[in-house]
């Protein structure tokens, strides 16, 4: 199971927003907050650390078992080699955080998971003829003339391609060209199409072979941009949960 919640920064209008909030926060997100220049980013720190806190505590309530308020709630971080978050003393329970523009996503799972969402922007397009592989090149051109614009094609695949990293934990270190995206399972069938026929899931693997994982994508739209967001685990997962968080 994944679960992923979603906070608008619209939620906090002000500074003083900012302030008010800051009492659902650990001490360590506090500080982060603190350090940010301005108040976007302010904003953005502090969804992210309310989204992670009010995520875990649902998440032992539901899938633990757990009253909401059994025991206290105290976050503290362990972290990978590379420097992905976990929650220190949390088994089986694994996170990943997100944000562009006014949103910011969190995936919840009991297992590795990797989420990234990208506000769309004119002008992106030519960066995949720089770090895209041969293959995924192809298959942009492919989705491009079958589906949507080839600007809207490349969000979908960079948003795969940044939630894998992060799901690996290794991060830009890998190169975007070292991977390939794939719509087809090793049958050649197409994994998953929505009622508009619009190409929604599938397989990254590492050009190597190793390390496959799957993929869903979602596009959302505001008032004013569109966004691509993706949540990659290395096992398929057919259930995942959406939700919008209030704060």
């Amino acid at each position: 199971m994944i679960r992923i919640y979603r906070a608008d920064t619209a939620l906090l209008p002000d500074e003083e927003a900012v302030l008010r909030n800051m009492v659902f926060l650990d001490e360590g997100r506090k500080r982060k907050v603190w350090q940010c220049k301005n108040l976007e980013d302010k904003k953005r720190s502090l969804l992210a650390g309310y989204l992670i806190r009010e995520g875990a505590k649902e998440w032992r309530t539901k899938e633990g078992g757990l009253q909401g308020d059994a025991k206290p709630l105290f976050l503290s971080y362990v972290y990978s080699e590379y420097g992905k978050p976990y929650l220190r003393g949390e088994k089986n329970l694994y996170f990943n955080i997100s944000h562009s523009k006014n949103y910011v996503v969190c995936a919840f799972s009991d297992r590795e998971v990797g989420i990234d969402i990208q506000v769309h922007k004119k002008g992106k397009g030519d960066i995949a003829q720089r770090f895209f592989s041969m293959e995924d090149r192809a298959l942009m051109e492919k989705l491009a003339g079958e589906e949507r614009s080839s600007e809207e094609i490349f969000f979908s695949m960079w948003t795969v391609k940044e939630a894998y990293m992060k799901l690996t934990g290794e991060g830009m270190r890998q190169g975007l060209d070292s991977t390939v995206i794939e719509m087809e399972d090793d049958a050649g069938t197409t994994l998953e199409r929505d009622a508009d026929g619009i190409w929604k899931q599938g397989r990254i693997r590492k050009k190597a072979g190793k390390g496959a994982a799957y993929f869903k994508i979602y596009e959302e739209r505001d008032k004013i941009s569109k966004y691509s967001m993706a949540v990659c685990s290395y096992d398929r997962d057919d259930d995942i949960q959406r939700e919008e968080v209030r704060i």
